[in-house]
């Protein structure tokens, strides 16, 4: 009684711990009050649908229309990614319109439409009337860059004709009346001089897409050259922002992945458009308070969510047939070379097949899944990351198989016995998990759901998304379980008849954590110490791209998997049970705002 009474405080914490760090996100968020935050749908007159964040400040208004920023993420990025340069421009006077790409998020998808609704977006804004629509500018991180140029360069006016590459007379492409700035993050570059706008270009000292030794960057003639120069300086202006001819670079000590939650990140963002828009920058950047109060409501949920499952799981109506009674339980070998080889060998091979793995997977399950399943839209990076998981455990397993039937020679008994399902109604059982598990998560997700429409904030730490569901994203979640609770079946299996110890529960969670976490972490390790030690990245293609994106998620979701899997099985003996779960909690985590792709 002890024991659930303190599950029961402890969940209560949480809740509590989760709406004091949304409130805190959301008082930075909106400055007090004085900018006012909203998620919008915008619907075009196609029907398709495009999500929104505005950070709108209350001094924009009819008579006083303030500049607009159109902040467009790349990738499977959602709109929660441009959040921090969005508040702290909107604390500037600046309105920042924060742009869900169709096929991302809570956006609709729509096939071949070029700037994935940059274009529509546009069009929306330049109808505002309390946006000053001379005074336009747009920020594109990674592929939002071409996001960007999509809506930036339209038709010349005046009908002005030029030539293609191949010779083709094409209309003349200029930029768009009114747009005095545009910022790529990660990708693209400064425009030349033949455009009037201040351009810049933000690119951090770990961004895996920079070619080359970054720390000659300052002379690349790719970039130098825009300027004229054999070298530049970073942070220092180039001709005349006044009059459009501004052209700046701006580094950090960051990278690719959270480049956009970064300090200089933000500093840079604010810096260009308060100087190209002649407005005030003498504010402090308080968007840190704001990542600190979201990332406090994720660690939050994220425990709740814990206690949930185990006080349910201890409902007679469920503890009756979950639970392992009069069976025998393997212990985690007392070898310690057994156990290390068993957590090593796997992650170094997740590491070396991720770059292959993540877009072959990709190109195997767009082509399966968007034919036999979906009906033509699938999403891209699930299909790796799933791909990828598959791999990885079917490696697990000869590996489990030469130590315990080979070398070790571990009771075949009671393997054979962990492994079937416990209890005599069996069916019953493997339903109650389903429903144990859709219970957990469902009122975790009523939470999540309350505590976004509260505050009108999405809960997020860095690119992992709790994110609400749309119907087609429900849709996708049916599809991905039962691909993902493949994988989680064997890992359990393979975790719970290596790594679990009696009378150690917390070296017992350490051990399941790092057998699940350890594989995308050296992936990471590997990726960015090329960075640290030679300067350059392996991460130069899409594919090396994705994989990284997909592992830097993955090893963020394994630390709740790797917590939930060790304690429900300690509480249970079932491995069934936190594979089951899992695979539930990490399908909603990879659907929820991941890019959809279109079958082609």
């Amino acid at each position: 009684m002890k024991n659930k009474l303190s599950i029961k405080n402890l969940f209560l914490v949480s809740l509590a711990v989760f709406l004091v760090g949304l409130l805190i996100a959301s008082l930075v968020s909106t400055n007090n009050g004085k900018v006012e935050m909203r998620r919008l749908y915008v619907m075009t007159d196609r029907g398709v649908a495009i999500s929104l964040e505005v950070y709108k400040p209350k001094t924009a208004t009819r008579e006083n229309p303030a500049p607009a920023v159109m902040l467009i993420p790349g990738g499977n990025a959602s709109v929660e990614y441009m959040s921090d340069s969005g508040m702290e421009l909107a604390r500037r006077g600046i309105v920042a319109i924060g742009i869900e790409p169709y096929t991302i998020g809570r956006s609709d998808v729509e096939k071949d439409n070029e700037g994935l609704g940059s274009i529509d977006v546009t069009d929306y804004v330049y109808n505002l009337d309390f946006i000053d629509t001379t005074n336009i500018g747009y920020i594109g991180w990674s592929m939002g860059a071409s996001r960007v140029n999509a809506a930036l360069y339209v038709p010349d006016p005046a009908g002005e004709m030029t030539t293609d590459a191949k010779g083709n007379e094409v209309p003349k492409m200029v930029i768009r009346d009114g747009v005095k700035g545009v910022m790529y993050v990660g990708a693209g570059g400064l425009l030349s001089d033949e455009y009037k706008i201040n351009s810049a270009l933000f690119e951090g000292q770990w961004d895996n897409l920079y070619r080359g030794d970054r720390r000659e960057m300052y002379k690349n003639p790719q970039y130098a050259g825009v300027l004229g120069l054999e070298q530049f300086e970073f942070w220092k202006w180039y001709g005349d922002p006044s009059n459009g001819t501004g052209r700046i670079y701006y580094e950090g000590w960051t990278g690719h992945t959270i480049g956009l939650s970064s300090y200089s990140f933000v500093k840079a963002s604010c810096d260009f458009f308060t100087t190209t828009f002649g407005l005030s920058n003498n504010y402090p950047i308080l968007f840190l308070w704001k990542e600190f109060g979201t990332a406090l409501a994720f660690v939050a949920i994220v425990v709740a969510m814990i206690c949930l499952i185990l006080l349910i799981v201890d409902l007679d109506f469920f503890r009756k047939d979950l639970e392992a009674k009069e069976r025998t339980v393997l212990e985690t070998s007392p070898k310690k070379w057994v156990r290390w080889v068993g957590l090593l060998l796997p992650a170094i091979f997740g590491a070396a097949t991720a770059a292959w793995a993540v877009p072959t997977g990709q190109g195997i399950l767009n082509k399966w899944v968007s034919k036999d399943l979906i009906h033509g839209t699938n999403i891209q990076n699930v299909n790796g990351l799933v791909f990828w998981l598959f791999c990885l455990q079917l490696f697990g397993l000869a590996l489990w198989a030469l130590i315990n039937f080979v070398i070790v020679k571990t009771d075949k008994r009671a393997l054979k016995e962990q492994i079937t399902l416990p209890g005599t109604r069996k069916g019953i059982m493997f339903l109650k998990a389903l429903l144990l598990s859709f219970i957990s998560l469902l009122l975790t997700y009523f939470i999540v759901t309350f505590g976004e429409q509260l505050f009108s904030i999405s809960p997020r730490f860095w690119k992992v998304q709790i994110n609400s569901l749309t119907r087609l994203r429900m849709e996708k979640f049916l599809i991905y379980f039962p691909l993902y609770l493949v994988p989680f079946l064997i890992a359990n299996y393979l975790h719970s008849t290596s790594y679990y110890s009696k009378d150690k529960p917390v070296l017992s969670t350490v051990r399941f954590w790092l057998a699940n976490g350890l594989p995308p972490m050296f992936f990471l390790l590997y990726a960015y110490g090329k960075i640290a030690l030679f300067h350059t990245t392996p991460i130069t293609s899409l594919g090396m791209s994705r994989a990284n994106g997909s592992l830097v998620d993955a090893s963020i979701m394994m630390i709740p998997v790797g917590i939930v899997a060790s304690m429900l099985y300690r509480k249970t003996k079932n491995f069934y049970l936190p594979a089951i779960f899992n695979s539930m909690f990490f399908t909603w985590m990879a659907t929820a705002t991941d890019l959809i792709y279109i079958g082609r």
